[in-house]
C-alpha cells in the first residue's frame, strides 16, 4: 500500500530520540502513520505510542541504552495511533556517543510492518483452523503426496484403522483398498491430482481383517497453483449399508408376501395407487397390477363416498386414529359395483409416507345380509298382521259374548260370560302390544300389566265402591309364551279381588309389585280385603278360576302361593324363570 507521499510501506523512517527519552527528530511519514502532528509527538516520550502491554519492552530498551548496557537493539512492537488503531513497527537503532564516550542521542530506524504482520496473523489463524478441523474432525481425515503415501492423518483415522500414526505414515492408500474397488479408487485419485474433486463408496480392510464400507470425498491439495497431493475424508457407512441391505431384503420379502397374498392389498400415496397385488388388480377388474399404478382410488369410488374417504385418508396421513374397518363400495373398471371392507394403516414405502390398505370383498356377505334383512322384514310384517287379526278376532268373540250377556238374565251365566270376556281381553291386549312393539319376540311386561289391571278395574268399579291400585314394578320383558299365561293368572287374581275380597266393601287397596332378578321374575298382589276362607288350600279348589291359575302356573314352570297378610287381606305370589 503506497503512502500519501508516494512512498511504499517498506520505506525506512529515520528518527532521533534524546537521552531523556523524548523525540528530537521525527519524519513526516511517521507522523502521518501515527496520526499525530510533529509538535504533538515532540511533547511525548518515545514509549507513549506503544500499546500498554509493550510499554515495558520499549522502556526497557530505552533504559538499557542509556545505561550503556545495550549498544544496538531491534524489536517488533505494536503501536497505537491517535485514532486507537494498532500498527506494527519494526524498530532498530543504536546509542550515539561523543568522542569522550558520553551518550548524545539514540538513532532509530522504523519500518511499518503492519501489512506483513496482519498477513502472518491470518496465516497463523488459517493454519490453526485447519489443524483444529483436521485433528478434531469426527470423521477420519488425511492427505497423501502425489504417489498416494500418507503424509498426515488425524486421530479418527488412527482409531478407525487400528494402526498407529507412525505406522500409517509409512503406508500407501492401496494397502487398505479391497481388490474389487482398487481400480475405481485409483481413477478418483488421478482425478484429484488433475484438480477434480469426487465422492464415491468403496470397501476397505483394516488392521484386524475387518472389511468396512466407507463413503469417501477426495479433493486436490494445492500449494500456490500446483497440486502437491490429495486430501481425503470419509464416513463409515458399514452399519448404514447393513441396515439398507436388511431393509431391502425385508421390503423384498414384504413384496413377495403381498404379491402372493390371496387378499387384495394396495399401497397409496396421496390417494394414488403405487403398489397393488394380483388379487387387488382382479378385484378392480384390471388385467394386471400395472394397469392400476398411478390411478387415484377416487376413480373407483361412488361420488357420495369420496369426501368420507378423503377425511379418512387425511387422518391416516396425519397420524390420527381411524376406525379399524370401513365399509364402502367400489366401482370396477367394467362398471360392476362391489361391496368392500377396508383396513388401513400408515406406513413408510420406499422412504416416503404412504397408506397400506387390505381390502375384503364382502359383496356376497352383504347380499346375503340384505336377503335375510328383507326376509325378516317380510316375516315381521306378516307376524304383525297375524297379531292384529288375532286381536280383532278376539274382539269379535268378546263382542259375541257381550251380545249373549245382554240376552241373559241369569246372574251365574252373566258372571261366567263376563269372566270369559276378561280372559279374552287379556289375551287381546298382549297381541295388541306385540303388534305395536319393535321386537315381536318380547313384551314390556310392566306397561302391559298396568293396562290390564286398569281395564279390569274399569269394569268392576262402581260409584259406591272405590278401590285404589298402586304399583311397584321393575322393568322386565316376557315372550308371548310366558306373557299370555302370566296375564291370565293376573286377570283371575284381580277379578277375584273385586268379586270376593271387596264384595261388600266400599273402599279397598290393591298393591301390585314385581321383582326381576334375572332371569327370575316374582309377582306379588296384595289386597286388604276380607281375606282367605279358613283352611284355604288352592289344590282343593274346584272353581274354574283356581283351576286356570294352577294350570297356567304349571305352563310357566312356576310356583304360586296364596296366604293371609296377617292384617286382613290376601297375598298372592307367583315366581318363575323368564327366557331372558
Amino acid at each position: 500500500m503506497a503512502s500519501s507521499d508516494g512512498q511504499d510501506p517498506s520505506y525506512v523512517m529515520k528518527c532521533r530520540i534524546g537521552i531523556d527519552g523524548r523525540w528530537q527528530n521525527i519524519p513526516g511519514r511517521l507522523c502521518e502513520l501515527l496520526g499525530y502532528s510533529r509538535n504533538e509527538l515532540m511533547e511525548l516520550p518515545f514509549s507513549y505510542i506503544f500499546r500498554d502491554d509493550k510499554k515495558d519492552t520499549a522502556n526497557n530498551i530505552e533504559t538499557r541504552i542509556l545505561n550503556n548496557n545495550l549498544k544496538e537493539f531491534e524489536a517488533e512492537l505494536p503501536a497505537t495511533n491517535k485514532s486507537g488503531s494498532v500498527v506494527w513497527l519494526y524498530v532498530s537503532g543504536a546509542m550515539i556517543k561523543d568522542n569522550s564516550g558520553n551518550p548524545q542521542y539514540v538513532i532509530c530506524y522504523i519500518h511499518d510492518i503492519t501489512e506483513g504482520k496482519t498477513y502472518q496473523q491470518k496465516l497463523e489463524e488459517s493454519e490453526q483452523k485447519f489443524r483444529s478441523l483436521f485433528q478434531h474432525n469426527p470423521d477420519p481425515v488425511y492427505y497423501f503426496d502425489r504417489e498416494g503415501n500418507f503424509k498426515g492423518v488425524n486421530p479418527k483415522l488412527v482409531e478407525f484403522t487400528g494402526y498407529s500414526r507412525e505406522k500409517l505414515l509409512e503406508m500407501n492408500y492401496e494397502d487398505f483398498i479391497t481388490e474389487k474397488d482398487l481400480k475405481r479408487t485409483k481413477e478418483y485419485f488421478a482425478r484429484a491430482l488433475s484438480g477434480t474433486s469426487g465422492e464415491y463408496e468403496i470397501q476397505v480392510q483394516i488392521k484386524d481383517g475387518q472389511r468396512k464400507d466407507i463413503r469417501v470425498s477426495k479433493f486436490p491439495m494445492y500449494v500456490g497453483n500446483k497440486v502437491t497431493g490429495v486430501f481425503g475424508v470419509f464416513h463409515d457407512i458399514t452399519q448404514e449399508k447393513r441396515a439398507n441391505k436388511q431393509l431391502s431384503e425385508s421390503e423384498e420379502r414384504w413384496h413377495r408376501l403381498l404379491e402372493k397374498n390371496p387378499q387384495p392389498v394396495q399401497v397409496t400415496q396421496d390417494a394414488n395407487i403405487i403398489f397393488i397385488n394380483e388379487a387387488g388388480a382382479k378385484l378392480y377388474g384390471a388385467e394386471s397390477p400395472k394397469q392400476l399404478i398411478g390411478k387415484s382410488v377416487y376413480e373407483f369410488c361412488e361420488p357420495e363416498k369420496i369426501e368420507k374417504i378423503k377425511t379418512r385418508k387425511n387422518r391416516l396421513e396425519n397420524g390420527k386414529t381411524v376406525k379399524d374397518k370401513f365399509d364402502h363400495s367400489i366401482i370396477r373398471m367394467d362398471g360392476e359395483s362391489r361391496y368392500v371392507e377396508i383396513s388401513s394403516i400408515p406406513i413408510t414405502y420406499q422412504g416416503e409416507p404412504a397408506v397400506q390398505t387390505v381390502i375384503h370383498d364382502v359383496t356376497e356377505r352383504k347380499e346375503k345380509e340384505q336377503f335375510i334383512k328383507d326376509s325378516l322384514n317380510e316375516k315381521e310384517t306378516l307376524l304383525k298382521e297375524i297379531h292384529h287379526r288375532v286381536k280383532n278376532n278376539l274382539a269379535v268373540i268378546s263382542g259375541l259374548l257381550e251380545l249373549q250377556a245382554m240376552n241373559t238374565s241369569d246372574d251365574t251365566t252373566l258372571n261366567t260370560l263376563r269372566d270369559s270376556q276378561h280372559r279374552i281381553h287379556s289375551i287381546a291386549i298382549i297381541h295388541e302390544k306385540l303388534y305395536q312393539s319393535d321386537a315381536l319376540s318380547e313384551i314390556g311386561f310392566e306397561a302391559y300389566l298396568k293396562e290390564l289391571v286398569q281395564s279390569i278395574s274399569q269394569t268392576y268399579e262402581t260409584a259406591e265402591r272405590k278401590i285404589d291400585i298402586t304399583y311397584n314394578l321393575e322393568p322386565a320383558s316376557l315372550n308371548i309364551d310366558q306373557a299370555i299365561p302370566c296375564s291370565l293368572i293376573v286377570n283371575e287374581v284381580i277379578v277375584n279381588c273385586f268379586k270376593h275380597a271387596f264384595k261388600s266393601a266400599k273402599r279397598g287397596t290393591i298393591n301390585i309389585l314385581t321383582r326381576f332378578d334375572r332371569p327370575n321374575l316374582t309377582l306379588e298382589i296384595h289386597d286388604n280385603g276380607c281375606g282367605l276362607p279358613e283352611n284355604f288350600d288352592i289344590h282343593q279348589q274346584q272353581s274354574l278360576g283356581m283351576t286356570l291359575i294352577q294350570t297356567l302356573a304349571e305352563q310357566l314352570d312356576g310356583k304360586i302361593n296364596f296366604r293371609s297378610n296377617g292384617e286382613g287381606g290376601t297375598i298372592f305370589k307367583l315366581h318363575f324363570a323368564t327366557s331372558q
